[in-house]
């Protein structure tokens, strides 16, 4: 008798510990549906933009130095594809101006009132910006570059240029906190016709390391690294090549025959311009609109949403 009894106790306790767990995973494969349903309802929620207002902010690359169309580089082009590939009508306001250092836009940036209107209404802010300030500092330090001293002067020169873009890049920021900003790495356009000065190369690298570091400190900044395909062109993963067949040595060159070099209208790299080797032609800024592309889709939460944009 006792046996029966502890039996339909140990079958009773058993009974109700699997009504438990029933219980238990109903609710558990409950909840989860509920909050799919709420997030179901909350992305149906999510509207695309139908219009999208693009500004861009830089220096010759911006303005499209270089394009033969004479359209604006990247900026004619993103505006094509944008419209293209997502249905969506693109205003631009092209704010790009050859020469200027990071300073100087900052400058335009705090005196011209129209960029500062565009900037506030912008949903996405492009950047070109770098190039000229590491080229003030090569052409300051030419005689050093075939040796090792310049690397002395070059983290003087980085904390200076951090100073100056993080300055431009809050300042932007000041106008418009939630636009993203895609901001183009600078490149080498010397790099096919001295291959061997590798350490021009290593200097453009480090300038880049140094506005990629710069831009993390901000909210939405997303850079764009076009340096390897805009410096060796055709020759990207060839450089022992380029070395066999490039006679030109940096140290055996002077400042008459480097302008002959450069002059040279056969561009030696088939992404930058044969007028002044220096700036991309179409397929050079067709690249860069790729580029350009390709990282705003990565982030288009934040600007081709409604309810992810401002």
């Amino acid at each position: 008798m006792k046996v029966i009894k502890k039996t339909l106790i140990f079958w009773s306790v058993l009974l109700v510990l699997t009504g438990l767990v029933y219980a238990g995973l109903i609710f558990l494969t409950a909840a989860p549906h509920t909050e799919n349903q709420q997030t179901s309802s909350s992305a149906q929620k999510v509207v695309k933009k139908q219009q999208l207002k693009l500004v861009a902010v830089g220096d010759s690359l911006t303005q499209g130095v270089g394009d033969p169309t004479a359209t604006g580089g990247y900026v004619s082009l993103i505006k094509q594809k944008l419209q293209t590939k997502q249905n969506i009508q693109v205003s631009t306001q092209n704010f790009g101006k050859a020469g200027d250092r990071s300073d100087q836009i900052l400058a335009r940036l705090e005196q011209q009132k129209k960029m500062q209107q565009q900037l506030r209404r912008a949903d996405v802010i492009v950047m070109t910006v770098g190039g000229n300030d590491l080229m003030q500092v090569l052409q300051r330090n030419f005689s050093l570059l075939t040796s090792d001293q310049l690397a002395s002067a070059l983290p003087s020169a980085e904390k200076t240029y951090t100073q100056k873009i993080s300055q431009l890049l809050t300042k932007i920021r000041s106008y418009n906190q939630q636009a993203p900003i895609f901001l183009f790495s600078v490149y080498n356009p010397f790099y096919v016709y001295f291959p061997t000065l590798t350490k021009l190369q290593q200097y453009t690298t480090e300038w880049n390391k140094v506005t990629v570091a710069t831009a993390a400190q901000q909210s939405r900044v997303y850079p764009i690294n076009i340096e390897k395909k805009l410096s060796e062109g055709q020759y990207l993963g060839k450089t022992q090549q380029l070395k066999k067949t490039t006679l030109t040595d940096l140290n055996t060159v002077n400042t008459t025959r480097l302008d002959k070099i450069l002059q040279n209208q056969k561009e030696k790299n088939n992404y930058l311009s044969a007028a002044d080797h220096f700036h991309p032609n179409l397929r050079g800024y067709m690249y860069m609109t790729d580029q350009l592309y390709t990282t705003m889709l990565k982030h288009k939460a934040t600007w081709l949403n409604k309810e992810g944009a401002k």
